[in-house]
């Protein structure tokens, strides 16, 4: 999670994914990392070099490899993005530190405690009963903590690995500002490690001097396998530990929920709906594809949010459990399954599954970490996880369903069916309320959903899933271009009235990924339409879409950039008299304000493919902004100063960084409240070529209100001239995210020289506002400071 590699975006592509226990390279290729790398991502590359040491001495060359990190600009002169090398990969690593859930971690007082207890009782015990201090192995050090509390409670030494090389060195830094000596800190992965008593090395050359009698560890995510622990503890267990080592946490519980709920089944299909009922127009190649039953995505939720539109339909039950003090072997003819028999407690359609985890820490169970929800202090690193299913089955009230769960080493995901009826005596293990389980592999049950036949899982993450379903906003653009071409049409009829013969077909042109409103341009009578993919991949799927809706058999998908695209490419071979995007692009799908932009570079990109009197579907920005004062949200980041008593200030350090940066964050998922009236940064007409545009302003804010602590960023789309249809990617949004630029605590003193660094009422004061695009440079810079 540290490393940027988060559920809302800013990784280090190529930097330490965890996809096995084995080692992997740190970069990957330029082409398959620009690929796919998206506009908030940093991207590493390794980039081979090659030179003579003496250029007269052939067996002189010297060759390897260097990483260079890139990250994304707007390309001013065409739209899309250019990738430019970063200076210092030092601040490079700053940010995405900075921009990490490692505050979120160390300030989940919950967490710390659970595993200061367990670790103080281990250590005790086993010094109890060896009549010395254990040595420690601590794997995913993050900055050292849990390598802090052995530490403080006796071992005799830890040693820690932490992948994430920038990582490695705070932690480095951090335990020796608090048990200088007592911990030694590798910048490896675990699978890196030697113990000096096997290796087949130097001695000097070992990092442990022999095998750990103890193992701590936090390598856990919201799915909880997605972070390698099985494979991680696997190779422990055989290569680091003794035979008998403690392991902590010893076990892990899987907890299951199936409800129903409209918006999750959204999240992952489109299955029977249309774009345009009166047109017939579907976002299908097929009949097939139509009913396509989607991927099998795991959404990371904050499932209170989605609780004012939820039935649960079961009793939450528990599916899978895991014990991490024996190696748990890999499965040999497939992923294991899990079949638990359970009661709907409702009546209701099954729309998905909710997830989440309990980690036992003893055998008692008197140390227990909890992600259901409410159950533990509020954070956001570990949140429940919901799993889309889109069979639709319909239950009643005391149904028997089977709740299937699967997992591999890394995955875990979910079906549900209902029960076949038995004749005879039921057996008691499938009786209805026991927790007794059937255990089998993928040979005897099926893991794997059927492929997708839609495409548009391959291209579509949940989120864009869930905006074409959203048939509002579909409604919207429909509606905005069809009235655009219905006034383009009685222009062509009143020129060929006037006798102007060069009155022809309409043309139309779509620059915006996923060709949605290419597709209804086609379904409102265009003849010639043309959209523009920046994906391979993509422009194949919606090829194949237009070409399986007959309104839009004619149009023409190209893969390729905006700049040097003529008339004579477009279906017409004329100028285009209708620009449409929605706008979306995907390697911008977490930052709105990139998008909206983007689209406006595409345009002036084509200003000559154009005709004079061209219509822009949308025909305006306004870039929104409103000063909240989240709950929570706002604590996930920042220094962290003390934690559990100990220094953490070579950390915060780091943390100044989250200050001068957006994230992306879907809102409505973190409750807050509105601290000021939604501001206007700036605005602009997409009819219009791109210019700067540049505002500073300050607002008053409510006198006696505590302080914001965010401001929130979004996107409103005037869909035409008029401004009768407006689409707006605001906190509402349950499809899109907004930027959140957090605000650093107020500290203004008051008359008795207090500060309200802890939200407290305070005296009137102003958010400064500054928004500044250089159409030039193609870069945009919003910042906020409270006053």
């Amino acid at each position: 999670m540290y490393a940027g590699v988060d559920k809302y975006g800013g990784a280090v592509v190529g930097e330490g994914q965890p996809a096995d226990a084995t080692a992997a390279p740190t970069g990957l290729s330029l082409e398959d990392t620009l690929e796919t790398a998206a506009a908030e991502e940093t991207v590493v590359v390794d980039v081979p070099y090659s030179y003579y040491e003496d250029e007269d001495d052939e067996s002189s060359l010297v060759t390897g490899t260097s990483q260079v990190l890139l990250a994304a600009q707007l390309n001013p002169s065409a739209g899309g993005l250019m990738w430019v090398e970063q200076e210092s990969a030092q601040a490079v690593y700053k940010n995405v530190v900075a921009m990490s859930q490692m505050t979120s971690m160390l300030r989940d007082r919950d967490r710390n405690a659970c595993y200061e207890r367990a670790i103080q009782r281990a250590i005790a015990r086993f010094s109890a009963r060896h009549g010395r201090a254990p040595i420690v192995l601590d794997i995913g050090a993050g900055t050292g903590l849990l390598s802090l509390f052995a530490a403080r409670h006796g071992a005799e030494h830890v040693y820690a690995c932490e992948m994430f090389e920038p990582m490695a060195e705070i932690a480095q830094h951090v335990t020796a500002a608090n048990h200088p000596g007592k911990i030694t800190v590798y910048a490896l992965r675990s699978t890196d490690l030697v113990v000096a008593a096997e290796a087949q090395c130097d001695a000097s050359e070992a990092h442990l001097p022999r095998r750990a009698d103890m193992l701590v560890s936090e390598l856990f995510d919201s799915i909880l396998l997605g972070e390698a622990v099985i494979p991680v503890v696997r190779h422990a267990l055989a290569h680091l530990l003794v035979p008998d080592a403690v392991v902590l946490p010893e076990r892990a519980t899987v907890f299951a929920q199936v409800v129903q709920n409209e918006q999750i089944y959204r999240m992952n299909s489109l299955a029977g709906q249309f774009l345009d009922e009166q047109q017939q127009v579907r976002l299908a190649r097929n009949d097939s594809a139509w009913s396509c039953t989607g991927a099998r995505p795991a959404l990371p939720l904050h499932v209170r949010a989605l609780e004012a539109t939820n039935t649960e339909l079961t009793q939450p039950t528990p599916v899978l459990s895991f014990d991490f003090t024996k190696p748990i072997a890999p499965p040999t003819s497939g992923p294991a399954v899990q079949e638990t028999v359970v009661s709907a407690v409702a009546d209701g359609q099954v729309h998905g599954v909710v997830m989440w985890w309990h980690v036992h820490f003893d055998d008692d169970n008197s140390v227990v970490y909890s992600t259901q929800p409410g159950v533990q202090n509020w954070q956001d690193h570990w949140v429940q996880v919901v799993f889309p299913l889109t069979e639709r089955l319909a239950v009643r009230k005391a149904d028997a369903l089977v709740l299937r769960a699967h997992h591999d080493d890394l995955r875990i995901w979910f079906d549900v069916e209902a029960r076949a009826a038995e004749t005879g005596v039921s057996s008691p293990e499938h009786s209805i309320g026991t927790l007794a389980k059937k255990s089998r592999t993928s040979a005897a049950a099926p893991s794997e959903k059927e492929p997708c036949t839609c495409g548009l899982h391959l291209v579509s993450n949940a989120e864009r899933i869930a905006m074409l379903a959203d048939t509002e906003r579909t409604r919207a653009f429909s509606n905005a271009i069809a009235k655009a071409v219905a006034h383009l049409k009685v222009q062509r009829q009143q020129a060929t009235a006037a006798g102007d013969d060069t009155a022809t077909e309409l043309v139309c042109l779509d620059v915006s990924d996923g060709s949605l409103c290419a597709l209804l341009a086609a379904a409102h009578g265009v003849a010639h339409v043309t959209s523009v993919e920046s994906k391979d991949v993509s422009a194949r799927i919606y090829g194949q879409i237009l070409a399986g809706n007959a309104a839009a058999r004619d149009a023409e998908v190209l893969c390729c950039g905006c700049k040097g695209l003529l008339p004579a490419h477009l279906r017409g071979e004329r100028r285009a008299d209708l620009l449409v995007a929605e706008p979306f692009y995907y390697s911008m799908q977490n930052l709105p304000l990139w998008q909206a932009l983007n689209f406006w570079l595409r345009r002036s990109a084509l200003a000559d493919t154009l005709a004079p009197d061209a219509l822009v579907v949308p025909a305006r920005a306004r870039v929104c902004a409103q000063a909240v004062r989240f709950e929570h949200l706002h604590e996930c980041f920042g220094a962290v100063g003390d934690v559990s008593g100990f220094d953490h200030a070579y950390f915060d350090q780091f943390q100044d960084a989250c200050y001068a940066r957006s994230f992306p964050f879907p809102a409505y998922m973190y409750p807050h409240a509105a601290a000021s009236d939604v501001l206007t940064l700036g605005a602009w007409s997409f009819e219009d070529v791109a210019h700067s545009v540049a505002s500073d302003f300050a607002t008053e804010l409510q006198a006696g209100e505590p302080a914001p602590n965010a401001v929130v960023v979004w996107v409103e789309y005037t869909l035409d001239r008029d401004g009768e249809h407006v689409v707006a990617t605001g906190p509402r949004a349950t499809h899109s995210k907004q930027l959140v630029r957090f605000l650093p605590p107020a500290v203004s003193a008051d008359s008795n020289g207090d500060s309200d660094s802890d939200g407290s009422a305070t005296p009137p004061r102003r958010l400064q506002s500054r928004f500044h695009f250089d159409a030039l440079e193609g870069t945009v810079d919003v910042e906020f400071e409270l006053l």
